[in-house]
């Protein structure tokens, strides 16, 4: 069984712990300003108290482009400190054998990652989203709960896919893009 130390222990985290913990590993010590009531773990007063050689998870969460990339910054730091940062899967969620799950990147319950599509570095692939055939999840970016990603698509670095959002296939979302909850995106030609 591995361990994992969780950066940040808030709303966001509570799905990541419960993927983990379902996959048979565990949490071994928490960083977080605020103890999480939540958590049956060592809390560490801060992210330099994470011993190295140690595997973390990234439990911030974000929802906006600016927050993403301050995510990603995130993650990279400890990796640039040689901490590990294994991906996380739900054993719920369903991911193709022939799809790529990149370091940091998180695929939550019943998220589907189908046949040559990638989860990039960090991302998020939240509960119940979709990342269709050949289509790349760039790094930091989050695909929200019951998002969809058609065939082809190719989404650039820290974007945010809203909340039942869907990508049009063959399009392309830009770095930092922001495709809002509920709406069907065609980028312009």
């Amino acid at each position: 069984m591995s361990e994992f130390v969780l950066i940040g222990a808030g709303g966001h985290a509570k799905a990541i712990v419960e993927a983990i913990r379902s996959a048979g590993s565990d949490i071994a010590a928490y960083s977080d300003p605020h103890a999480a009531d939540w958590l049956n773990a060592p809390r560490l007063n801060s992210d330099e108290d994470v011993e190295k050689d140690t595997t973390i998870v990234i439990g911030v969460g974000g929802t906006e482009p600016d927050r993403l990339e301050r995510r990603l910054a995130l993650l990279d730091g400890f990796i640039n400190r040689g901490h590990g940062a294994d991906p996380v899967v739900h054993p719920s969620a369903d991911v193709s054998p022939s799809a790529t799950i990149e370091v940091g990147a998180i695929v939550l319950a019943g998220a589907v990652v189908q046949p040559d599509a990638r989860v990039g570095r960090g991302a998020i692939v939240n509960t119940g989203a979709m990342l269709e055939h050949d289509s790349t999840l760039g790094p930091g970016s989050h695909l929200a709960p019951g998002a969809i990603v058609l065939g082809g698509c190719s989404i650039g670095a820290c974007a945010m896919i809203g909340a039942g959002a869907i990508v049009l296939p063959g399009d392309t979302v830009p770095d930092g893009g922001f495709v809002p909850a509920g709406k069907r995106y065609k980028a312009a030609s």
